[in-house]
Order: structure tokens, then sequence, then C-alpha cells
């Protein structure tokens, strides 16, 4: 052997007696603080863990609060268009120079009104009641049941709680939990009351599988929780040891709250005992490990750190994919597509041309109700994988509630002319498309899509002006008949 060889040897000798002497040493290092590792790291673990889960459910009650108030805002929207015509709104019942045969056309016009409108959602009333009681609209027994002796008008109308939009939110009427109500007054003797089942608003809750411990509640006024996870407390008072807590941090529970736009509370929870639960047991593993197996200590801690890693790791990035993708149809959610459109749009891009489209299926209430809501639900998932497969990787889908989607694409330095042919081909692929794929079912509920398009070039764009423009072309294509596509254009400087 030559002297480079064995120089060789004996520094590979020296490297191997120093890694022994490494690991030995770690070894016997680890087995000392294996004694404390119970009540430090572990300790530490758990509070960072408590901090990742606030830190989730805080952004889960937002996005349900997000969530209620896009609900909350269409059912608004859609009262208002009781006010496109000033027949609908000023008519007055109770007016006794009106004859009967005026009050009779007057009220056809008005009922055929409510049914277009009331379409738009599951609504279970939609309906005008006058200062007389006398009801023009959708009326259900729920609400003859609940005033067998009239007074709907005075009960209903004491609910308009803000003055400037008079208007109102309201549950458990006369001790009825399965619905909530939405109040609007039209004059001074008539209101439009509508309503929608409690158990409807579980479509805009989000329920994380990795928190499968957390309650999440909707109260509303006076602490009434009007929807919970735990459906036996609807309709209960939020429980004193969760109303107390709120906004502690040495709880027994880690809890969030938001409020909603119409003052109720998205209020998530969760015992701060499950949290921990995998630290006990990882305690008592640890200690019995410490007890034995020296040799191998090192080994196991490094599999414990893994093994505690993992989990956190994997419910972060679970938690944040569920957060912007919408769980039923596959596409964005309204958050997650508001945000990454905006931010697109906030980007100064010479020569773009921005097109953003609403899509919405013509009469998808009479899918739940003739085939029922899982039905319903397949055929968003459908509109949902159609959408995906006729669009290409850079464009922007996301589902905006209900059976309302969206899309967003942009082109550089194409003429917008060619931008407006192009949404024109795309827009027919899609309804041509969907009339295929739903053959079926326009002819058992007569279904058909809508688009409303908004082309613009410039900079300085915002996605809330973008947004409404789309809007107001889709009810234009809904106005001038449903199935078909409208398309405006508009410039920034």
């Amino acid at each position: 052997m030559s002297d480079r060889q064995q120089k060789v040897s004996r520094s590979g000798d020296r490297f191997k007696a120093f890694m022994i002497k490494v690991l030995v040493f770690f070894a016997a290092v680890i087995l000392l603080v294996t004694a404390t590792l119970d009540f430090v790291v572990l300790e530490l673990s758990g509070r960072a863990m408590q901090i990742t889960v606030s830190k989730l459910i805080a952004a889960n009650s937002r996005q349900i609060q997000l969530n209620i108030n896009s609900y909350l805002e269409r059912t608004e929207t859609i009262s208002t268009l009781l006010f496109s015509d000033e027949s609908y709104y000023l008519y007055d019942e109770t007016d006794p120079a009106l004859s009967d045969y005026d009050k009779i056309k007057k009220e056809e016009v008005i009922n055929a009104r409510i049914v277009d409108i009331g379409l738009m959602e599951n609504y279970s009333d939609f309906v005008i009641v006058y200062s007389d009681d006398h009801k023009v609209g959708w009326v259900s027994n729920g609400i003859q049941d609940l005033f067998p002796e009239g007074g709907v008008y005075d009960t209903f109308a004491s609910y308009i709680t803000n003055s400037r939009k008079k208007d109102g939110w309201c549950f458990g009427v006369n001790g009825s939990t399965d619905r909530i109500y939405y109040i609007k007054r039209l004059n001074p003797n008539a209101i439009l009351v509508s309503s929608i089942y409690t158990r409807e608003l579980s479509s805009v809750f989000v329920y994380p599988e990795q928190l499968e411990d957390m309650t999440i509640r909707l109260v509303g006024q006076e602490d009434r929780i009007l929807f919970s996870s735990e459906h036996s407390e609807i309709g209960e008072k939020l429980p004193e040891n969760i109303a107390k807590d709120i906004g502690r941090t040495d709880s027994e529970y880690i809890i969030n709250s938001n409020i909603c736009s119409n003052g109720w509370r998205v209020i998530c929870s969760i015992p701060t005992e499950s949290i921990l639960r995998e630290n006990h047991r990882l305690r008592v593993i640890i200690l019995l490990i410490s007890l034995g197996m020296a040799a191998l200590i090192l080994l196991v801690g490094l599999l414990l750190i893994t093994r505690m890693s993992r989990p956190v790791d994997g419910m972060v990035s679970s938690l944040q994919e569920k957060a912007d993708i919408d769980r039923l149809s596959g596409v964005m959610n309204k958050g997650a597509f508001e945000e990454m459109t905006a931010e697109r749009l906030s980007r100064n891009i010479e020569n773009r041309t921005c097109v953003f489209v609403m899509l919405d299926v013509d009469n998808f209430k009479q899918i739940n109700d003739k085939l029922g809501h899982a039905y319903g639900d397949q055929v968003i998932i459908r509109v949902g994988q159609l959408l995906r497969r006729l669009h290409d990787q850079q464009a922007f889908i996301g589902r905006m509630g209900g059976d309302e989607f969206a899309v967003y694409t942009e082109c550089v330095d194409v003429d917008p002319k060619e931008v407006i042919h192009a949404v024109e081909s795309q827009l027919s692929a899609v309804l041509e498309a969907f009339q295929e794929e739903f053959k079926t079912e326009r002819e058992s509920c007569d279904i058909s899509l809508s688009a409303g398009a908004y082309v613009v070039t410039g900079s300085g764009l915002s996605f809330e002006a973008m947004y409404k423009a789309a809007d107001a072309a889709l009810y234009t294509s809904k106005n001038k008949g449903k199935s078909r596509f409208t398309i405006t254009e508009g410039g920034v400087s």
C-alpha cells in the first residue's frame, strides 16, 4: 500500500471514528434531553400547532363570511329588480280608488314579474305583503301556518331595521327555525318578504376535513344560532362557554368570529384538547422509547420529527388548496377567483385586452325542484368540467355562487376586434357544448346557458368594474330570452 493510500485510509478511519464519536455524543445528548423533550419540544410544538390551526380556522371563517356576504348580497340584489318598474313597487292594494278589475290586472303583472325573479334562487317564499295582509306572489304553507290569525305585514315590517336601505333580515319568526327571511319595503303600505330554507346555507359553509372536531355556527340577533354544523343547535342560544371565550387566548377552545354584512356572525370553534391529542399520544411513545432503545434514539427522534412535521405541512397544503378551489365544481371559488383576477388586472401591461365573462344556468331551479338537489349538484360539477375542458390553462375560471360562473382571460398585442371575434367564437362553442351536454336536462327542465362578456383595452382596470359590466351583459342576455350571449366593450385611458 502506498503512502497516499495509507493516508487516505487513515483519514477514512479518523473520519469514521469522528462520526462514531459524534453519533455516540448525540445519542448521549438525546438520552439526556429525552426527559425534557416532553416538556419542551412537545409543548412548543403544541403551541405552534395551536397557532397554525388558529390561522387555518381564521381563514376558513373568513371564507365562510365571504360566501355568506355573497349569498346575502345576491338575495338583496335580486329583490331590487322589483324596482325596475314603478308599477311593481308603487302599487298599493289598499288604495280605495282602485277597482277590483284594476287590482286583478295589476296583480297579474306583478305576479308574473315575481315568478321571473323568484326563479333566480331557491326561494321558499317570494311575496309582496300589503298592510291589510293581502299577498301577491309565492306564499308557502310555512307563512300561512305561522300566522293563522293574520298579522303577517305588521310582524315582518317590524324586522326592517336598516333605515337607509329600508330592509332587514330575520330568523326564528314566531318560533320557526326552518327559514331565514329577507324583508324589503316597497312603499308605505307594501313590503317584499322572501325566504330560504335554513338548510340551504350548507352550500356556503366550508368544512375542512383535517379539523373534524371544529364546529361552525352562524349566529344572528340575541346570539341565536341560525345554522350550525351541529344541526341540533339550530334555533338555540350560542353556548355560554363559547360566547364568553370569544377573543380570549387562554380558553379551552380556539375560537374565531367574523361579522357578516348584515350583522350576523360566523363563529368557528374547536376544543384545544382535540388539537393536542396527537401530542399526548407522542408523549407516551417518547417516554417508552427513552427507557429502552438508546442505540436507536437518534433515528427515532428524526422519525418523530418527520412524523410531527408531515401532518402539519400536509394540513396547511391541503387546506390552502381547498380554500382556493370550489369543492363542488372543481374551479376556483369566488374569493380565489377575485383575488387572482384582481392581481392580474393590477399589472401594468401595454396593449393588453382583457375579457371578463359571466355565465349563468337558466332555469336551474327546475333541476332542484324536479330532479332533486343531489342531481343539481351533479349539474354544477358537469358545468365546471365543461368550462375547464373548453378553456386553456391561461384562463381563470371561478364559481361565483349557486349556478353562476365567471371566466377571465387577456391578450397582449392583439387587435381588439380579433379578440372580440375570438370571444364570440368561444362563447358560441360553450353554449353549443352546453346544449349537447345537457340535452336530457333541457328536455325535462328547460335549462340553458346565458352569458355576458365585457371586453376592454387599457390600464387602470378594476375587478369590481369588470365584474359589474360583465354581470350587466349577462342580465341583458337573460332579458332577451336566455340561451344567448351579449358582449359589451369598454376603454380605459
